[in-house]
């Protein structure tokens, strides 16, 4: 307290718990002026608040996102060679949000990319990471804390997100232990937990329609 002025304690935010779908559920909106087809595959994920979300963080960026995509990288744009870009992203904020797979390809490939992204998310469920990917994972995230406050704009972006999610102000020092206490275990039950090709929603927009 200062000067006798004392900081209000943060409003309670709740909100309404999303459901995940009861089957999968498939959306083709045909935008025959673009040379590309977007793919957009998503399921209901966690909040922020939840404490499996660096499990779930860890779970996502050796899926999708570390190096030129993880696992989704490697298998549909660099070994099969269909997709201009592809990645995950997880959203997870005050309710359930998202994880979301994201991929550009051919026309002409977008059932295969779409099986790609089912065998990839039926192997992450069924076999797991291995203990390599977590590894990485865990390290690449750990040492990317300090680049994400490198200017004025991160650090306030990084405090805004501390105080809305009630982190503390000490989160910068304790993220590297929250990450580092996440166990093959907890990142693979995160994945059984999240992931299911049976309840992903789909959404196909550009230059193709359902045959």
């Amino acid at each position: 307290m200062f000067g006798g002025w004392r900081k209000p304690a943060p409003l309670p935010i709740r909100l309404p718990p999303v459901e995940p779908a009861a089957s999968r559920l498939r959306v083709v909106m045909p935008m025959m002026n673009k040379a590309q087809a977007d793919i957009a595959y998503g399921v209901v994920a966690i909040t922020r608040r939840d404490p499996a979300y660096y499990a779930y963080w860890l779970m996502n960026n050796a899926f999708g996102q570390y190096a030129i995509g993880g696992r989704l990288g490697d298998s549909i744009r660099e070994r099969q060679g269909m997709a201009y870009y592809v990645s995950s992203s997880l959203d997870a904020n005050i309710a359930e949000g998202p994880l979301v797979i994201r991929a550009g390809v051919s026309p002409a490939n977008v059932d295969r990319a779409v099986d790609s992204i089912d065998e990839e998310v039926a192997r992450l469920v069924h076999e797991g990471l291995t203990p390599q990917e977590l590894d990485e994972s865990r390290r690449y995230l750990v040492g990317s804390i300090p680049r994400a406050l490198e200017t004025n704009a991160a650090i306030a972006n990084f405090l805004q997100t501390e105080e809305f999610f009630g982190l503390g102000l000490d989160y910068d020092v304790r993220l590297p232990s929250l990450l580092t206490a996440v166990t093959l275990e907890d990142a693979n039950a995160a994945a059984r937990r999240a992931l299911d090709p049976n309840r992903a929603t789909l959404v196909i927009a550009g230059p193709y329609a359902d045959a």
